[in-house]
């Protein structure tokens, strides 16, 4: 019996510890072991629902002020404006004196007061918001940071007030020592940021530079949404808060990182819609609705530049709720507006393999926003995944993954270039070998015109004229002269037709043709030129010894037109691979860099050596004479 009675008199004493106020809280023991306490889970809060609480009733009352305990590894609650505290209770339960830090991880709330009490007592006071320079805080950070001392043996209670007027309020904590987060801290935060911010600007380089070298807009999106990524990266972590306190932009405080969020959906939907060729979908209302987003986002933006420039934050300050639901559920939409457009694009197998890319590449994003999003309407507790350290690194896996496959883009581009060059220059041989096979052709019927036709009728008309005159025995100078302009005309006719298709260059090849051909030149006593032959034990090719005939005959007849030459050196030079032709004169020369002294001679010369896939090169200079260097290939024709 007496047993029975002990066990109810502990029931009764369980049931009755357990009905005690809890809110009292658990204390965080410092026992001098850990350096930094990531988001202690024994934080409460309560929530300034209907009138404004003083600290000293908080204090005073707790069992009238019930804090309850904070749910999730990062606190988040849908404040619309109200002011919510927060408390925590510490005990320092070593012998020393210790120096901490209360880290806020934020830098955008609109105030934050910290309280540290002791046995009721209000010992320290100290308050924070975006618009207080970091040079004048007690630690020059751009989050919110509050130093406290702990003595030996010290038990104390940390209140925060923290008042958000646009948004949710998030508490992501860190307690620190203060000499650990002067060592590691600051050189770790800028190391990792500006290692972040490198990838993010070397990728937004590269997309321009590739945009202006393929005049692809797709690269300029992408470019542009890596661009405006960063800078939401940095609204977040508040690197541009000393602009929000001065309004550089515009705008200030909160609204800048809506903004920021705002330019980052509308070049999202630019660079989808893009990749993806909404443009070509058999259902064109994606597109349009692309386009409502992206006129709904720039009114926004127009609306908070016209609040805050012209109205002094009218709209914002009287109408905060419904302005803050509007926005919130316009970052929701598009996401799911973009995932839902990708999944339908792999289902009608519209460009399905770079929609299926593209969905896992922005998974990442796509799941932190989703659950950022479920966390601000305290749908799901708070959690790491709403930090910006998790929205880094699912865009740091999103860009890395994206700006591979665009890179992979840039390769078939760069190959269907090639493709498209290599293509474009076989139909460009062809054609200059159309045109100069039928110019060939053209020569070939004059010569035999001229030398069968043209040149056969005058020997005719010459021999008839000159048995008349012996049959009549007729002796006239006139006559005799007219014999004479006939002869004359029917040699000059023969040179002509022998000049356009040399017989020796198709008996004996192009060594015997230029030596010939030099050799006339010669005989007309205007100038002089001397022909160097190195390597011909055989033979090359028809359409070389041809082209490189006629290439000589073009230079040679611009230096007796053109150049004022007294002695022109050529040197034909045959090795296994190439054959070199070089030719020089003492000219007068000419600027090369002047296109208009680039005549159709010249034109002629290289539409000859590019069909022999040779190169040729033109070195002058006016009063210094002129050299010409080809290089055929003998196993490229």
């Amino acid at each position: 019996m007496k047993q029975k009675l002990l066990f109810m008199l502990l029931l009764l004493l369980s049931f009755h510890l357990s009905a005690q106020d809890k809110s009292q809280g658990e204390v965080i023991n410092y026992d001098g072991t850990w350096r930094k306490l990531d988001l202690p889970d024994k934080i409460y809060y309560l929530p300034e629902l209907t009138e404004a609480f003083q600290i000293e009733k908080l204090v005073s009352f707790p069992q009238v002020y019930k804090f309850q305990k904070a749910k999730g590894s990062v606190p988040t609650f849908w404040a619309g404006g109200r002011p919510y505290w927060f408390r925590i209770e510490l005990k320092n339960s070593t012998n020393m004196i210790q120096d901490l830090l209360i880290h806020l991880q934020l830098s955008l709330y609109d105030v934050v007061e910290f309280y540290v009490v002791e046995k009721k007592q209000v010992i320290d006071h100290q308050s924070l918001n975006w618009k207080i320079p970091q040079q004048n805080r007690r630690i020059k950070h751009r989050d919110f940071i509050f130093p406290t001392t702990l003595q030996p043996r010290q038990e104390i209670f940390y209140y925060l007030k923290i008042r958000k007027n646009f948004g949710a309020i998030s508490f992501p904590i860190s307690i620190w020592e203060k000499n650990n987060f002067d060592y590691y801290y600051p050189t770790n935060d800028h190391y990792n940021w500006g290692f972040i911010s490198g990838i993010f600007i070397f990728v937004c380089i590269i997309s321009f530079l590739l945009s202006l070298i393929f005049n692809e807009k797709l690269y300029l999106y992408y470019g542009i949404y890596v661009l405006t990524a960063l800078t939401f990266i940095y609204t977040m972590q508040g690197y541009f808060i000393r602009f929000y306190g001065d309004g550089n932009f515009g705008i200030e405080g909160d609204k800048v990182r809506y903004i920021a969020t705002m330019l980052l959906m509308i070049s999202n939907l630019l660079f989808v819609r893009s990749y993806l060729r909404w443009d070509l979908l058999k259902n064109k209302l994606f597109y349009w609705y692309s386009n409502f987003f992206i006129i709904l986002f720039c009114l926004l933006i127009l609306v908070a530049y016209v609040d805050n420039l012209i109205l002094n934050n009218f709209l914002f300050n009287n109408y905060t709720m419904p302005i803050t639901f509007l926005v919130s559920l316009g970052f929701s939409i598009p996401p799911f507006f973009v995932f839902g457009t990708t999944i339908y694009c792999i289902f009608i197998n519209h460009f399905k393999k770079d929609a299926t890319y593209y969905l896992l590449a922005n998974l990442p994003v796509f799941f932190v926003a989703f659950y950022s999003g479920l966390s601000t309407y305290e749908l799901v507790p708070g959690s790491f995944l709403t930090g910006i350290d998790f929205f880094v690194i699912a865009f740091f896996i999103e860009i890395i993954a994206l700006s591979g496959l665009l890179a992979y883009r840039v390769k078939l581009m760069q190959g269907m270039s090639e493709k498209l060059l290599i293509e474009k220059n076989f139909i460009q041989q062809q054609r200059t070998q159309a045109v100069l096979e039928a110019e060939e052709r053209e020569r070939i019927r004059i010569a035999r015109d001229l030398h069968d036709g043209v040149g056969q009728t005058l020997a005719a008309a010459r021999m008839t004229l000159g048995n008349y005159l012996s049959q009549k025995k007729i002796e006239s100078s006139e006559m005799q002269n007219s014999l004479d302009l006939l002869e004359d005309s029917i040699k000059e006719i023969r040179e002509i037709s022998h000049n356009m298709m040399p017989s020796s260059l198709t008996k004996f090849g192009l060594t015997s043709a230029l030596k010939q051909f030099t050799n006339k030149v010669n005989a007309l006593g205007k100038i002089e030129i001397e022909l160097q032959i190195v390597g011909f034990k055989e033979r090359s090719d028809e359409k070389i010894e041809l082209m490189l005939y006629r290439i000589v005959q073009e230079i040679i007849s611009n230096i007796i037109r053109h150049a004022d030459a007294r002695k022109v050196n050529i040197e034909l030079v045959r090795h296994d691979t190439e054959l070199i032709l070089i030719v020089e004169d003492d000219g007068r020369g000419f600027d090369t860099a002047r296109t208009e002294n680039h005549g159709i001679g010249l034109k002629n010369i290289a539409t000859r050596v590019e069909y022999l896939n040779g190169s040729v090169n033109f070195d002058s200079s006016i009063g210094k004479g002129t050299s010409v260097v080809i290089e055929v290939p003998l196993n490229l024709i």
